[in-house]
């Protein structure tokens, strides 16, 4: 499997061609809402499903736009299990 840059920290990351735009794992640990407040990601069960929550009191949020870096940024849930955070598309 080849490897790519991380569009936002150009780390070395396995390339995945179903999520082009996706971020790596230490720049999704920087997430956050557009107010700075920590955000983690999950799967609501074994099946899938997304769930946002705020890192620093454990309150859902709804929606799946986060910012990295700056960065405006779209998290949901992955093909076959799993959170895939990327680059939010323009427009």
């Amino acid at each position: 499997m080849s490897d790519k840059a991380c569009p936002i920290c150009g780390e070395r990351m396995r390339d995945n061609p179903r999520y082009p735009r996706q971020v790596c794992g230490a720049c999704v640990e920087r997430a956050c809402d557009e107010e700075g407040r920590p955000l983690r990601f999950y799967n609501t069960s074994l099946s899938g499903g997304f769930l946002a929550r705020y890192l620093d009191n454990g309150e859902d949020r709804k929606g799946h736009e986060c910012f990295i870096d700056g960065v405006r940024c779209w998290a949901d849930e992955a093909y076959m299990g799993g959170i895939a955070v990327q680059v939010a598309e323009e427009g």
